[in-house]
């Protein structure tokens, strides 16, 4: 009787101890991120604009932040919505400057952290803020304009 408890318990050490090197194998993994980044810059000065709202649309998919004190800023997406290469418009305001940009720089950067494989995609876009033409200003130009026609009219 006590060798088949001696048994039994060999046996369940040995199970036991199986399970324990089974799941300390790593589980190998890609993970595949996209990140969009650029300065938000006054385009008049090239002063970094801090503080303003950006937009950034990446295959219809919309993210919202804010560019830091150096102007910069960055959203991240996963691969599956915003990839390498795909189509990417940033749009930015402050107060009242506004731009967007289409134009955008693309480079990936592969990773191995053991079987780990990390791809990060990184799409850079500057967009420079220029004043808007709101209605004030659009008033203006045209009292300017009807003024400056009396004016030449009359000669």
């Amino acid at each position: 009787m006590n060798k088949s408890i001696f048994s039994l318990s060999v046996v369940a050490m040995l199970v036991v101890l199986s399970l324990s090197f089974v799941s300390a194998i790593p589980i190998c993994a890609t993970i595949e991120t996209t990140y969009v980044s650029g300065t938000i810059t006054d385009q008049s000065t090239g002063d970094p604009v801090s503080g303003a709202s950006v937009d950034v649309t990446c295959n219809g998919n919309l993210k919202s932040t804010t560019s830091g004190a150096d102007g910069g800023y960055s959203v991240q997406y996963l691969a599956s919505e915003c990839d390498y290469n795909d189509t990417v418009s940033v749009s930015a305001s402050y107060d009242s400057l506004s731009g967007s940009s289409d134009s955008v720089d693309w480079y990936t950067q592969n990773s191995q952290i053991g079987c780990l494989e990390m791809i990060v995609n990184v799409a850079c876009a500057n967009v420079p803020l220029i004043p808007e033409f709101g209605i004030a200003i659009g008033t203006l130009t045209m009292a300017g304009a009807i003024v400056a026609f009396f004016i030449i009219r009359r000669k």
